[in-house]
């Protein structure tokens, strides 16, 4: 039995051997292609943004906060927290009747001063007369004549009265200064207020102010008129502006420095929010290359330069990185090809073949 396993053993041996001869004699001598897959291009120079980026929040560039200029208990209130309200709607009503007594009693002032001053210029006339007849004296006349001068000014007293009156009356009603929404009600229906005590907060959501935080490092990069790129993450929408006034000093504890933009809403954008913000800092021409040509090897970043079908790997200094492209600063020269897809598989000295290949 073991001498006819043997032999067994020995006969697919030699089948196998004549297999392999006959899968050899089909091949017709021909080899597989050689060299790793890869598709090239030419560094070529661009245009490179050189940017500073942050998160902004935003603040509404009108938000008056009203309070009330006269005293007196509150009778209505016409809006709630929340509520658009457009310039010139009534926001709160104090109660108006002492502000109209006043009134009234400042045009009876004035038109018994009114009466009484005419009734003494008639009198200065007839003084004028009798002092040239020499029936009065200058010194009467001298008297009469300063009599109508001190209600003249009486009479510009009662005037301005009336006016003040006039105006207390219509500070009893208050209004919306501006479009926009009540961001906060300090009052109720009965309170007393009093000249100075906040009443509303009122916020325009149509003109936004960004505030911009920068490190302390980056003042000396900013200035007014640099364009920036704004996107909000919660509400969505885009919007280019630019630097329009660069705070003075440091915020706080954090040590930043702090740019203002003034943007239009683009729709959405509410005080409080954020937005990620760009800020392009300088523009500069330079060599740029796709970032899956740039590779990390143990000697740093590098790329491949191809010359006669061969990948030579070339260390580079990178620059600014983009989600797709990269800035190559040094190390690389405009118009030399190097490998793209397929560079991360790439040794120093490797054949490589591309499509048309």
């Amino acid at each position: 039995m073991p001498r006819i396993l043997s032999l067994l053993l020995l006969a697919g041996l030699a089948v196998a051997v004549t297999a392999c001869d006959n899968a050899d004699g089909d091949d017709n001598g021909d080899s597989g292609p050689s060299g790793v897959l890869v598709t090239t291009e030419e560094a070529s120079m661009a245009t490179v943004q050189v940017t500073e980026t942050t998160i902004g929040r935003l603040t509404s560039k009108t938000a008056p906060s009203l309070t009330a200029e006269v005293s007196g208990p509150i009778q209505a209130i016409f809006v709630e927290e929340g509520d658009e309200v457009a310039r010139g709607d009534r926001l709160l009503q104090i109660d108006r009747e002492p502000y109209e007594l006043a009134l009234a009693q400042a045009r009876t002032d004035k038109r018994r001063l009114e009466v009484t001053l005419r009734t003494q210029r008639r009198e200065l006339e007839r003084s004028a007369e009798l002092l040239e007849d020499g029936y009065v004296t200058q010194s009467q006349f001298d008297a009469t004549e300063g009599e109508v001068e001190s209600l003249e000014e009486d009479l510009e007293g009662a005037r301005a009265r009336v006016r003040n009156a006039e105006r207390d009356l219509g500070k009893t009603r208050v209004d919306a200064p501006v479009d926009g929404a009540i961001d906060e009600r300090f009052v109720s229906e009965g309170d007393h207020t009093a000249p100075g005590e906040p009443l509303f907060t009122v916020v325009s959501q149509d003109l936004l102010r960004v505030r911009l935080p920068f490190p302390e490092t980056s003042a000396q990069h900013l200035a007014v008129g640099q364009p920036v790129s704004l996107r909000a993450p919660v509400a969505g929408g885009e919007v280019e502006a630019s630097i329009s006034e660069l705070r003075p000093g440091l915020a706080g504890q954090s040590r930043t420095f702090e740019a203002i933009a003034n943007v239009e809403n683009p729709g959405g954008w509410r005080q409080g929010g954020s937005v990620n913000a760009e800020v392009t800092i300088e523009e500069r021409e330079s060599i740029v290359v796709p970032a899956e040509a740039v590779i990390q090897r143990p000697a740093g970043e590098v790329v491949f330069v191809i010359e006669d079908d061969t990948a030579h790997q070339r260390e580079v200094e990178v620059g600014q990185r983009r989600s797709d492209s990269i800035e190559i600063a040094a190390g690389l020269d405009e118009g030399e090809t190097i490998a793209v897809d397929g560079a991360g598989f790439l040794s120093d000295g490797a054949t490589i073949r591309t499509g048309e290949d």
